[in-house]
């Protein structure tokens, strides 16, 4: 028998001390459901445009789904919504492992952190108490220290906790928050974490994660499960390689970037996919929570040459690609090397990784020299001087200083000519995935609510993995636009789960819908699920109009659109946005000029209040 369950989110202050447990409202829950749509209506609602994104004014909203903490595979993840100190608009930061499961068990389904302590703290959350607790003796550790200190200090070992490294107290734009291993890396939310002198939040949760049709719930896993066990090679390539199940078909194709994007392939990938390296490296098949068929996630270990002894979970796709491929690096135990510490210090990966990228390609154009560097020579493939450059970043000293800016700003501030090789879309650096060999992927980049996102408008992996089976039509416009619309949709559901987007990503829109209904208790159609997920985007999109964003943001580095890479089956192809986008802002309900949602459409989906502050902006 389905029941409605209470929903409830806890509200602290930290400028005050101030904690406040609020009811969700039964209308947001039917519009919005949770995870990535419950947040995205609050961000709106609570964050004034123009805020800076490092000031008390800004907020985190940590936010779990209604599958969050049950049996569905791929559950245990949660996303931290804030304004973005890297890019100044939307950001939606994901995270696996078990602090968003942990959450749930105390009765919340999302946490709102607000205003800035004194002095540095730390948030103790269990089932009938919330304290803040003196973090003086955690600042200054890393992430792993911190995480152990903390449960020491609790005097119990079972806590989950989150928490920024020395990048997020140091405020480095693109610095993450990390639960065990895993980070919330993109767009800057440890940054924001830090400027609120809150180093970590830890929660311990004894309630049984209900659902709101227990039995009707049973029958929807089996359909989930039904979809996983239909794509045998989808869960085997998982299990073998993770997220790099298909770097060797990608690099074949052009699809992965070298050099800082100046080539498509390279005759060296072979060193760094780990269908090469797995037997050597690879300790053991981990998931980054129950229960989940996948086991996508590798514990790691350089026993032999200068790297003995480094251990990390990873990396995954994007992370060869951003310090390995990118850097042109091809000694994955470097990688591993810089992996684990980005992990250690709270950085993103792929921001850390594309900023000196582009340095490198600036030095050995001699735009920067040993003199700017402090006597480092920056050129491609130094992967022994990755360590000490990601220090630095992290401590924002020396050179770091200036990697610590992103791209963007970088590029900003050297000028000649550098804004054309800036991988960044909006100020954050662009996934590793090259749109000039799958054409619907410069929409995912383009048209992303945080920038240069490879998931947030689509699935960069998927759509490049289906556009290389079609042949030479990956190379045309033609139906492109259609591809991440529906991508972006279905995106928007799965982060709602919160569930992880590979398993999320095979199951059926069918099958999505009756966990929905069984988890939340709504009777929803397919129409209004697809609305739900419609009404996702136009938030985003609206909360970023209101930051200064219309159609002349929704663009590529030059690099995309007026070179060809210099090597692969990619060469002689550029990216054709326009065309793109026209598509796109016809299918999403835009206006076609200014990407500005369409007011009638928003007053459709239930959102007068966001068409009335549309108005405004349209009639500027």
């Amino acid at each position: 028998m389905s029941r409605k369950i209470d929903r409830r989110l806890l509200r602290v202050n930290l400028s005050t001390g101030d904690v406040r447990q609020e009811v969700i409202a039964e209308k947001d829950i039917e519009m919005y459901y949770g995870g990535r749509l419950m947040g995205n209506i609050y961000m709106y609602r609570e964050l004034a445009p123009g805020i800076d994104p490092l000031s008390p004014e800004n907020k985190l909203f940590f936010s779990t789904g209604a599958l969050t903490g049950t049996s569905t595979p791929g559950h245990g993840r949660y996303i931290v919504h804030c304004k973005s100190p890297l890019t100044g608009l939307w950001n939606g930061a994901l995270a696996g492992g078990y602090f968003g499961p942990e959450l749930r068990k105390t009765g919340y389904d999302m946490l709102i952190i607000e205003g800035k302590a004194d002095r540095p703290v730390y948030l103790v959350v269990t089932d009938d108490s919330v304290k803040i607790k003196d973090a003086g003796f955690l600042w200054g550790l890393d992430t792993l220290d911190t995480q152990e200190q903390v449960k020491e200090d609790l005097h119990d070992q079972s806590y989950r906790v989150a928490c920024i490294g020395p990048a997020g107290e140091n405020k480095v734009c693109y610095a993450g928050i990390v639960s065990e291993r895993r980070i919330a890396g993109r767009a800057g939310a440890g940054a924001v974490m830090g400027s609120k002198n809150l180093k970590a939040i830890a929660v311990k949760g004894t309630k049984v994660v209900e659902v709101a049709d227990p039995e009707a719930f049973k029958d929807a896993l089996k359909l989930a499960f039904g979809d996983l066990s239909s794509k045998p090679d989808m869960l085997n390539g998982f299990r073998l390689y993770g997220t790099t199940s298909a770097m060797p078909v990608f690099n074949e194709n052009g699809i992965t970037p070298w050099r800082n994007w100046l080539d498509g392939k390279s005759d060296r990938a072979v060193n760094i996919h780990m269908h090469t390296w797995r037997d050597k490296y690879v300790k053991k098949d981990v998931r980054c929570s129950n229960p989940c068929p996948l086991m996508c996630s590798k514990i790691v270990v350089a026993d032999e040459g200068r790297h003995a002894g480094v251990m990390t979970e990873g990396p995954d796709y994007e992370t060869l690609y951003s310090l390995g491929t990118c850097c042109d690096v091809d000694d994955p135990a470097a990688v591993f090397e810089a992996d684990a510490l980005c992990d250690r210090f709270g950085l993103d990966t792929m921001s850390t990784g594309l900023s000196i990228s582009f340095a490198m390609e600036c030095f050995e154009k001699g735009i920067l020299t040993a003199i700017d560097t402090g006597g480092d020579e920056i050129y491609f493939g130094r992967g022994d001087l990755l360590p000490k450059l990601i220090r630095n970043i992290a401590y924002t000293q020396g050179f770091g200083a200036f990697l610590a800016l992103g791209t963007k700003k970088m590029s900003e501030q050297l000028g000649q000519g550098t804004e054309s090789f800036a991988m960044h879309c909006k100020g954050l650096e662009i996934g590793g995935y090259d749109p000039r060999g799958a054409k619907s992927l410069a929409l995912i980049y383009s048209v992303s609510s945080r920038g240069g996102c490879h998931k947030s408008a689509g699935a960069a992996n998927g759509q490049a993995l289906t556009e290389i089976a079609t042949g030479k039509k990956r190379f045309s416009n033609e139906g492109k636009a259609n591809i991440t619309f529906e991508a972006r949709r279905k995106r928007m559901l799965v982060d709602s789960g919160v569930l992880c987007s590979f398993p999320g990503g095979a199951y059926s829109l069918e099958t999505i819908l009756e966990l929905f209904r069984t988890s939340a208790g709504y009777q929803w159609s397919m129409e209004e699920l697809m609305q739900m997920a419609e009404r996702g985007c136009h938030i985003e999109r609206a909360f970023n109009v209101r930051e200064g964003v219309l159609r002349d943001r929704d663009i590529l580095p030059k690099r995309l659109l007026e070179e060809s890479p210099s090597s692969g089956s990619t060469v002689g192809s550029t990216v054709e946005l326009e065309e793109l986008l026209d598509d796109y802002y016809q299918m999403s309900n835009w206006d076609i000029k200014t990407g500005i949602p369409d007011l009638d459409r928003l007053r459709e989906l239930g959102l007068p209040e966001i068409a009335k502050d549309m108005e405004a902006y349209a009639n500027q």
